[in-house]
């Protein structure tokens, strides 16, 4: 059985970027299969990136800073959204209170909502 991260864990990753250049990052997670009843493979997470870049920040970006165990000044990407392979996380660094998960799935919710008018309006 594998591992199982409940939504709201932030996890450190290491992954593969679009150049082929190994990163390591932070990311909330907001998925597991593990959870889910109707899948059968059990192995992924979706989550989203967590950055201290402040150039990255957009609408669709929420500030980190009332969780302790991050550094001040980090943010959670609700526009970038990742799965990984559970074997691709090399630690669970805690979780954030439900209130900030909360917080940020609706700022995630924006991003889904404008994505559907787009592909909606374009396709």
């Amino acid at each position: 059985m594998s591992k199982i991260y409940t939504p709201g864990s932030v996890v450190g990753v290491d992954y593969t970027d679009f150049n082929g250049k190994k990163q390591t990052g932070l990311f909330l997670v907001l998925y597991d299969e593990s959870l889910d009843s109707s899948v059968t493979f059990k192995n992924n997470i979706v989550c989203l990136k967590i950055s201290s870049q402040i150039r990255q920040c957009s609408a669709y970006s929420s500030s980190l800073d009332d969780v302790s165990f991050l550094n001040k000044g980090s943010l959670v990407l609700c526009s970038k959204v990742h799965t990984f392979d559970k074997g691709q996380v090399f630690s669970t660094l805690g979780e954030v209170h439900y209130n900030v998960l909360k917080r940020v799935y609706r700022i995630y919710r924006r991003f889904i909502t404008e994505l559907e008018r787009q592909v909606e309006d374009y396709f």
